[in-house]
């Protein structure tokens, strides 16, 4: 019993803090905006903190659930707000990235599931070909967790 109690902290641990103490990035605080029904896009949030020294590029994502996933920002320009594709995003040693509502964000396109409470898996892709495995969160744009 205590062995199958301590195999499950350890899982739970695991899926808490995607990156390894080597890898020096921790992502924090996922979340997939969920969209009405019958919509195919979606936008992925996240804090990506680099605990290293050295800067850390990512340069893309994908999921099983998604066509395409494509970096994206979003900037006032000549008064509006503008959606632009990024080729990658720096995170520099030591700095956090937020990729939040209006501003740099993950696109998931022709994604099969967006609905409050779903789990998506997506992978984060860094351009020295270290990738992270994560199962995001799909919640009401409020903010709100489905239970």
């Amino acid at each position: 019993m205590f062995r199958s109690v301590m195999f499950a902290c350890t899982l739970l641990l695991s899926a808490c803090t995607p990156g390894s103490a080597d890898d020096g990035i921790a992502v924090l605080e996922p979340w997939i905006r969920e969209t009405p029904p019958g919509r195919t896009v979606a936008a992925g949030y996240m804090q990506l903190r680099n605990d290293g020294n050295e800067s850390r590029v990512l340069v893309g994502a994908r999921s099983p659930e998604a066509s395409r996933m494509e970096l994206h920002s979003m900037r006032h320009e000549d008064g509006m707000m503008r959606m632009r594709q990024e080729e990658s995003i720096v995170i520099k040693g030591g700095a956090t990235v937020a990729l939040e509502p209006g501003g740099l964000h993950l696109m998931l396109f022709d994604i099969e599931t967006a609905a409050a409470g779903h789990r998506v898996p997506v992978v984060l892709e860094f351009e020295d070909g270290w990738e992270i495995e994560l199962s995001v969160p799909v919640r009401r744009a409020n903010g709100g967790h489905q239970h």
